[in-house]
């Protein structure tokens, strides 16, 4: 854990108190932020009760003023949920932005204030599965933490490409974790994969046991156009057709 270095794409993840959890939540644009929709979902009615908190900027906090949980969450299909801030969140954030290339064994950067509104926590990990929706759309990336050799292998075949990066890189997600980031960098270039929203404990084909801890999340290319509609009719203007 660290303190978040202004003016980074991983800077762009914040605290997000909703009821009694402090989870996390990433900045979009200066007055909008993304998280998991089971973090804010109850408070849909009440937004205040929400707040978003980063010590960049002297130490920046607002209250939330509107919450829209993706439509589809009714299901518990699309885990994803886009914040108003009543005030705009200090320059020294940024705003992250929405990766649209392929996910599939590509190594993500784990970016999260879960459990703290000051310190931020990083790790990596290489996303093993992505699974489609019933319109075929990528819906969840899946990964698994790996341990020092193959045995702890769950997700994948039993090959070196599948296993750790390394004891200091190799991470996974943890209670509070719920709407932090999946961020992918390319040609140095930082994008916003994924909303990171579960981990679990799966039955898998390899390893002794057999067993792992595999976590994930929502891929938000599927997701880009309802995004940006929410943000366009939100600001007035009127949703596509």
């Amino acid at each position: 854990m660290s303190d978040p270095a202004p003016d980074t794409p991983a800077a762009a993840v914040g605290s997000l108190s909703a009821g009694n959890r402090l989870v996390s939540a990433v900045v979009i644009q200066r007055q909008w932020l993304i998280t998991a929709a089971h973090v804010v979902n109850g408070a849909v009615p009440t937004p205040h009760e929400v707040v978003f908190r980063t010590p960049l900027g002297g130490g920046f906090s607002s209250r939330a003023s509107a919450v829209h949980v993706h439509p589809e969450f009714i299901s518990h299909k699309i885990d994803l949920a886009l914040v108003k801030l009543e005030t705009p969140v200090p320059r020294e954030m940024g705003a992250a932005r929405v990766y649209t290339g392929p996910l599939l064994g590509h190594t993500i950067r784990l970016v999260s204030h879960g459990g703290s509104t000051t310190l931020i926590g990083t790790g990596e990990n290489r996303v093993d599965a992505v699974t489609p929706d019933p319109q075929g759309r990528p819906w969840q990336y899946l990964f698994d933490h790996d341990g020092p050799d193959l045995s702890s292998n769950v997700l994948g075949p039993a090959l070196p490409v599948n296993g750790t990066l390394g004891a200091a890189r190799e991470a996974t997600l943890v209670s509070g974790d719920s709407g932090s980031a999946a961020f992918v960098v390319i040609d140095g270039q930082w994008g916003l994969a994924g909303i990171n929203t579960f981990q679990a404990t799966l039955n898998g084909p390899n390893g002794a046991n057999g067993r792992g801890r595999v976590a994930g999340g929502v891929v938000l290319v599927a997701h880009a156009r309802w995004i940006a509609e929410t943000l366009r009719t939100a600001a007035g203007g009127k949703p596509a057709s």
